[in-house]
């Protein structure tokens, strides 16, 4: 199908990665590593992974403006508190575009604004941030994505001493726990209108 010429469509639209989505006592593929690259086209295909057609890029001519950026987590079992409050210190992003990094910090200043939370009669459910749409890292100026221009985020795990979320229960075959983190990249797409 041609495109309509000189005319552009905009919308609102986040991007996701997935850094670790496995179920209880089952170790990732791959393993986690100190320092790991997301939107780099792993789990092209899989939306439960990532929203990206290509890898490290978008599509075509499309355009993005990054208005906001989340780290999604979600722990289950009886390690869940310990999870969020080791990764939340001990993972760290950056925003990479070109060869110039954009925005660097620890995953608690990265507020995932949704998700599930709440009491019930054993214990509270746990986010990274309360889950409100405004309640998530919004950037003091937007950083734009021109067309065809690379980008990815790092994700680098500091341990704190010996201790070490990633070690000792993101890649444990032996943690009783579902673990899934994401990062987002949020803002305005614009594309070609077919």
């Amino acid at each position: 199908m041609p495109k309509v010429v000189g005319v552009r469509e905009r919308r609102h639209q986040p991007y996701w990665d997935t850094l670790i989505r496995t179920e209880t006592s089952t170790a990732p593929t791959p393993p986690l590593q100190s320092e790991n690259r997301l939107f780099n086209g792993t789990n092209l295909g899989l939306a439960y992974w990532t929203n990206m057609t290509v890898a490290g890029q978008l599509p075509s001519d499309n355009t993005y403006i990054i208005l906001a950026m989340r780290c999604y987590l979600y722990f289950t079992g009886t390690a869940a508190l310990i999870m969020y409050q080791y990764t939340s210190m001990q993972l760290y992003l950056t925003l990479v575009i070109g060869d110039k990094p954009q925005f660097q910090a620890p995953a608690w200043f990265f507020p995932q604004g949704g998700g599930i939370f709440g009491v019930d009669s054993a214990t509270p459910a746990m986010t990274n941030g309360v889950p409100q749409t405004d309640a998530i890292l919004k950037l003091a100026k937007p950083i734009p994505l021109p067309a065809r221009q690379n980008f990815y985020v790092t994700a680098n795990f500091h341990d704190v001493g010996t201790v070490s979320v990633r070690t000792l229960y993101l890649n444990s075959v032996s943690s009783a726990s579902i673990r899934e983190v994401k990062v987002f990249i949020d803002g305005i797409h614009t594309r070609d209108v077919l």
